[in-house]
């Protein structure tokens, strides 16, 4: 409990755009008595690396100072960490020009029709939100379509997503690049049912061929064209501005195995 309020009130003095979630995993049997033991898991994010590894410091410290107060001690975990994803224009600029190679997918009308009855399950109210939350330029023009077909150029390379991807760590030894393809009908929330059956379903496996073909172009031309490869590596070392990667995760840390047992319901 005075962990948690500590770290409630440290989150008033830290930037709007880092996150602190957490949750109480143990935390007692009974509420009139003070357990012997408990135990908090939290997530630290924010839009650089360097700015989560000073908040994970000042988590600590108030971890210590719960200590004091309590007159007990802690031990912590270290589960997992990464990077901040390094974006690559020159490569974007490669792939975008592949997509357009490839395509768009071409969807039957079985497919249509399925992605229509997964959109009527999700409200107008809550599609414009999800809508919004892309901040794909000109997201209005698709409030009364049910699958995204538009390739467009790229146009979120300075956006911080608010996740957590070791792909971040990628981009800081290589360049790299992201890309989405329409996997899923629009408006619908990410770790949903719904993704999970559009992903499954024609609509899912034609992007992911879709996504296929445009990674192997994009490979071809990085081979095949010296002056695009380069381009790529010069923008790589100056977006770096000096900064090397040190792996955030330490070295006796081992992969957190038994809890993705757990989380995947595997541990009977």
């Amino acid at each position: 409990g005075l962990m948690n309020t500590g770290v409630n009130f440290m989150r008033e003095h830290i930037i709007q755009e880092a996150r602190i979630h957490y949750v109480i995993e143990d935390g007692g049997m009974q509420p009139n008595v003070v357990p012997p033991y408990a135990r908090s898991w939290y997530y630290i994010r924010a839009p650089e690396r360097e700015q989560v590894r000073e908040l994970t410091e000042w988590v600590q410290k108030i971890a210590d100072g719960a200590d004091l107060m309590a007159r007990t001690t802690h031990e912590m975990e270290f589960v997992e960490g990464c990077y901040n994803i390094l974006p690559n224009k020159a490569l974007s600029d490669i792939v975008t020009a592949n997509m357009r190679e490839v395509g768009v997918p071409e969807y039957s009308a079985d497919d249509m029709k399925f992605a229509e009855g997964i959109a009527e399950t999700v409200s107008k109210e809550d599609k414009l939100a999800e809508l919004r939350l892309t901040k794909r330029p000109r997201w209005q023009e698709l409030i009364d379509k049910t699958i995204d077909t538009e390739i467009m150029d790229p146009w979120d390379g300075d956006i911080v997503w608010p996740g957590s991807t070791d792909v971040g760590d990628v981009s800081w030894i290589v360049p790299t690049m992201e890309f989405t393809t329409s996997t899923f009908v629009l408006g619908i929330g990410g770790h949903s049912w719904q993704v999970v059956a559009c992903s499954g379903a024609g609509i899912g496996h034609k992007s992911l061929v879709f996504a296929a073909r445009t990674m192997a172009g994009s490979a071809i031309d990085l081979l095949t064209k010296p002056d695009l490869l380069k381009k790529t590596k010069d923008e790589f070392v100056d977006r770096k501005a000096g900064r090397n990667y040190i792996s955030p995760v330490p070295k006796d840390v081992k992969p957190p195995l038994e809890m993705a047992r757990k989380a995947a319901g595997l541990d009977d």
